[in-house]
Order: C-alpha cells, then structure tokens, then sequence
C-alpha cells in the first residue's frame, strides 16, 4: 500500500474514531442530565426540598409582590418544567411576597357605583354590601364601611359597605277621633311630627278632636315626616 494510502486511512480512522467518542459523551451527558421538575405554587422550603432531592441547586433569585399567590410561595421558575440541565446547576425562582398595607380611601357619601371604582383603583375588593335606611344619606350612596378612611389594609383585601336606601317608610298611626295633645303625642312615638292644623266645626263630635290626618291611617311615610291634622272647634 502506498504511503498516501496509509496517511488516508489514518485519518479517517481517527475522525470516525473521534465522532464515537462525541456521540458517547453526548449519550453520557443526556444520561447524566436532571429533568427540572415544577415547583410553582410550593412554599419555598417544599421547593428547596424537591429540588435538592434531585441533586440541582434552589437559589431564590427574586421576591416579588403578589396579592394571587400565598406569601412564600414560587409564583416563578427557571428553567421551567421539563427542561433538562446538569446535575448540581441551579434552579432559579421568585418567590411571592405580601404586599404592604395601603390606607383605606374615603367612601362614605359617595354613590355606590363611585366608591366601587375608587375600591378598584387602589386594588382593593367590594366585600358585602348591605342596605340601611338613612335619613341623613340618599338612596344608593354609602352610609358606612368596614375599614374606616386611612385605616390599613392588603392590597386586594376586600372592604365591606352599607349603602342607603334612603329614608324608612312606615306606616302612619291613626289618630282620628283623639284629642289634639293625645295624637301628638301617638305621632312622635310613631316617628312622626305634627304638621300643619287647620279647624272646621263638626257638631258630631267632641270639641278639639282630630276629625280628618293627612297622610291617612295605614299609609306608608318617610320616618320623621309631618302628619297634617284637622282640628273640630265648636
């Protein structure tokens, strides 16, 4: 064989020799990598744990506000799930901090509706919403709120509001046929006020009772309205 031959053959030898041992390493490799698993969600201590166990590094690389995810807990994860690395790289994640307490906004006197947006924009929640009659308050407008104006809270918290349905209506006591003082008196127990008196002679009946009310017996009115009332004079 001559000398060329030889030198040629030599090389090729050593190239298909040098490519077994590359695909080798590289089945060593595959061999010897570690599928990172998931640990989104975990507290961080239970993500340490998983990691550790399959011989890869836990660093906690950021902690990051977070009003979704419980304080602690890896709301973050690279590489992610699934990836294969090197036994003993590291695994970075961000775990989930609370974030700090915010003041509670002014509501009260606002329309529901206003204070809902102004809850939504502080990142706050609309919690239960009650009625109350209110006759200092008009109907559909905040008469109250669970965490007072300035007071602390999470952000995403949730603060709950009593919203007026305006003044209570009751129904008004009869009071025809009582003497003028008696049916004042039945009205301010009643939750009203005696309004405008007016006379007329009705020689039926005892001088100074109430002959006719407005509004009448039985009909439903604002809580601390008057009752007009007439008065027989004979």
């Amino acid at each position: 064989m001559a000398i060329r031959d030889v030198v040629v053959s030599a090389v090729v030898a050593a190239v298909v020799a040098a490519g077994t041992t590359v695909a080798l390493n590289r089945t060593v490799l595959q061999r010897d990598a570690i599928e990172v698993p998931s640990v989104l969600g975990l507290p961080a201590q239970s993500a340490r744990a998983l990691i550790e166990s399959r011989g890869l590094m836990f660093v906690v690389g950021e902690e990051r506000d977070d009003i979704k995810t419980p304080a602690g807990n890896v709301v973050a994860q690279r590489p992610l799930e699934g990836s294969r690395i090197e036994r003993g790289q590291a695994v970075d994640v961000v775990v989930a901090k609370a974030p700090a307490p915010i003041k509670a906004p002014a509501l009260v006197g606002l329309a529901l509706g206003e204070a809902k947006l102004r809850l939504e924009t502080v990142k706050l929640v609309t919690g239960k919403i009650t009625e109350e009659a209110s006759a200092d308050v008009k109907a559909g407008s905040v008469i109250s709120q669970s965490v007072t104006e300035g007071g602390e809270i999470r952000v995403g918290n949730a603060i709950d509001l009593v919203v007026s349905k305006g003044v209570a209506m009751i129904p008004v006591p009869s009071v025809v046929g009582r003497s003028l003082a008696k049916a004042k008196d039945e009205l301010q127990k009643a939750g009203f006020t005696a309004g405008n008196l007016r006379s007329r002679e009705d020689d039926d009946h005892s001088d100074g009772v109430i002959l006719e009310q407005n509004p009448a017996a039985n009909q439903p009115a604002a809580k601390g309205s008057a009752v007009d009332l007439v008065v027989n004079r004979t």
